[in-house]
């Protein structure tokens, strides 16, 4: 068949087919004296498969690898495809969400995304319930990290994990900017590597009491749910600002 006829056969349009050529992802079983692209009937599925694929926005490299590849392999590899597209998915419903939920006259939270996969140290303590109840665990914490000589980011963290009666059971945490060498010894301490995650964020004043239910009220309205347990980001321990952190979305890599 001519291109105009393989055009016809497989709906792709000729330039279509020129620029599968050139890729060299679908080339012309033959040439005519003259030099013009012919092709086979047995060309049209694999045409009609490739142009699927592409439509599906899948690269011209891994289409390479999927054509070259075993009935195994091809499994394998649609298999990453569909999670790419469930990941794709989720991400455009939080993305809708958020835009339905903005209002241009009020203060609203934010959506941070983390790419990589944070190695944590934490800390944790039991503590007495008040404004900023784990200020000074912050500043002790701080100085154990310089005493241990391990490198970490500028911030604090802080998760709640516990809550009963008058006291809070929580963690506070840093991220490191090396792998760690080894656990320092003594109290309750340890290192987590967390996954990569989209945030709901809010900046929030630590003499607010009632901020963490504002903040509930707000995610709620969006029409988020929480997917884990909540983060405290503090620029130091004096900071009278931090920022609240509600996982909302975890994302595979």
């Amino acid at each position: 068949m001519t291109i105009q006829r393989f055009s016809e056969r497989t709906g792709l349009s000729p330039s279509t087919l020129r620029f599968y050529d050139q890729k060299r992802l679908l080339e012309p079983s033959g040439r005519l004296d003259n030099g013009y692209r012919v092709y086979s009937e047995e060309q049209v599925h694999q045409a009609q498969i490739i142009h699927s694929l592409r439509l599906a926005d899948i690269s011209i490299q891994v289409i390479h690898s999927y054509l070259e590849a075993d009935e195994e392999k091809r499994q394998y590899l649609l298999s990453g495809w569909r999670q790419e597209v469930e990941s794709k998915l989720a991400s455009l419903q939080v993305a809708k969400k958020y835009l339905n939920g903005m209002n241009a006259k009020e203060q609203h939270m934010h959506l941070v995304r983390w790419d990589e996969q944070p190695t944590f140290i934490w800390f944790r303590h039991t503590v007495q319930r008040k404004l900023n109840p784990f200020q000074a665990a912050m500043l002790s914490d701080l100085g154990k990290t310089k005493q241990f000589g391990l490198d970490v980011r500028p911030g604090i963290y802080l998760r709640t994990l516990d809550s009963k009666g008058d006291t809070l059971t929580g963690e506070v945490g840093f991220i490191l900017t090396g792998k760690p060498s080894h656990l320092p010894a003594g109290g309750e301490m340890y290192f987590e590597k967390l996954k990569p995650m989209l945030y709901a964020t809010l900046e929030c004043n630590v003499n607010d009491p009632f901020i963490c239910f504002q903040f509930m009220r707000q995610v709620h309205r969006f029409g988020f749910k929480s997917n884990g347990v909540k983060l405290e980001k503090f620029d130091s321990p004096s900071a009278q600002t931090f920022r609240y952190m509600i996982p909302i979305l975890a994302e595979d890599r």
